[in-house]
């Protein structure tokens, strides 16, 4: 299959390059190949730039980045200002890419293909039941995607009982806590990482520059406000555990149901910032 010359879902800012995609070929061979030439102009759209670094990243539309093809570095073609390279992808579907190119001009572009699954053999008898993409990677990301939830409910349920309880049950109490905030911390670094509008994944300790995309440096401040108050919390629950090892039961209980009641205001903050990264997600994909 080739598709004809069109233009790529630039970002039309004064100094980003225009990049056109020439052509899309699959080899019969490999129907989940894509051979990629790319053009790059000046931002006037007059001039070709030769010399640049043009990369290509893709990240699966229904599954999100937990679904990806990492970063390909495209080569100079034989024409001044186009690049070429192959692309392999994990799956058949709709895929959003995104070329990056850092030369005289940096900028990047993004625009939609869609993968056809490869013909079943002619043999092969009729499948019965609907293919669902229940492999291994799927499930992992389902898992982390309601484990974070789960973690969510877990916690929110500790602090409530523990609220209700001050003095009896605060051996549960804390055991589900700190098992609430390890599942929050592991699936929330893998969502971080796996679940993010970008086509470069976050990491912890790693800092890149945002995309130019609109609400983009919004999104990544308040992914950095809820780790905050991620830190926060544990701190929390660590003076909270000093204070039950201390104590007897019955004593210290307006200090405990105060570390609680912080704990429970860190609990509703983090879902606050949980809901506004939902929908500076959706903005963001949106103007990407």
């Amino acid at each position: 299959m080739v598709v004809a010359p069109r233009d790529v879902g630039a970002h039309r800012l004064p100094h980003f390059p225009q990049v056109r995609l020439l052509r899309t070929d699959t080899p019969p061979e490999a129907p989940l190949v894509r051979q990629l030439l790319v053009e790059v102009r000046d931002p006037t759209g007059k001039e070709p730039v030769p010399g640049a670094e043009v990369t290509f990243r893709g990240r699966h539309a229904a599954l999100g980045s937990g679904v990806r093809v990492d970063a390909v570095r495209l080569v100079s073609a034989e024409t001044p200002g186009a690049y070429r390279g192959e692309v392999r992808f994990p799956r058949p579907g709709r895929w959003e890419l995104t070329i990056d190119v850092r030369g005289p001009y940096v900028g990047d572009a993004h625009f939609e293909l869609e993968v056809a699954a490869p013909p079943a053999p002619e043999q092969a008898p009729p499948r019965r039941k609907p293919d669902l993409p229940f492999d291994a990677p799927t499930l992992r990301h389902l898992a982390m995607e309601w484990g974070h939830l789960a973690g969510f409910a877990l916690w929110l349920l500790a602090t409530g009982v523990g609220l209700l309880e001050p003095v009896r049950r605060r051996g549960i109490v804390l055991v589900a806590t700190w098992a609430a905030l390890a599942i929050e911390g592991v699936t929330g670094l893998y969502k971080m990482e796996y679940s993010t509008p970008f086509a470069t994944p976050l990491r912890l300790f790693r800092v890149d520059r945002p995309p130019r995309v609109f609400f983009a440096d919004d999104y990544v401040g308040t992914l950095v406000i809820k780790h905050v108050l991620m830190v926060v919390a544990v701190a929390v629950t660590l003076a909270l555990t000093v204070q039950w090892w201390r104590t007897n039961p019955g004593e210290a209980v307006r200090l405990w149901r105060t570390l609680l009641g912080v704990n429970l205001i860190l609990v509703l903050a983090i879902a606050g910032a949980a809901a506004v990264l939902g929908l500076y997600h959706a903005i963001v994909l949106h103007f990407s």
